[in-house]
């Protein structure tokens, strides 16, 4: 599994409409895309910083979504008016999650 990491400065209220725009327009083109795994964002209010990292099945379909992430990470930035601070993207070594 693989992953990609956005990291942005933001305001609670930048971070709230953050939030609709990822729920309502990234998330149902992220499901369409081929090897898409899942979503997880993160925020914090004392950094001022929202974390928003998806997960790939393989390595293959990370780089096949690379160029149209930047883009969509980047107009939601630009639509916000967040600051980029990091788009990274890593092998994921561990992963372990349980039902609730």
């Amino acid at each position: 599994m693989f992953a990609r990491l956005h990291a942005s400065q933001t305001t609670r209220e930048q971070h709230d409409l953050g939030l609709e725009i990822v729920s309502d327009q990234l998330l149902p083109w992220l499901r369409d895309s081929s090897g898409f795994r899942g979503l997880i964002r993160l925020w914090s209010p004392a950094e001022a910083k929202t974390l928003v990292i998806t997960l790939w099945a393989d390595e293959e379909s990370l780089r096949a979504s690379a160029q149209a992430g930047d883009q969509l990470g980047e107009l939601t930035a630009e639509t916000v008016g967040t600051t980029r601070l990091a788009l990274e993207d890593y092998e994921v070594s561990l992963f372990d999650v349980t039902d609730a």
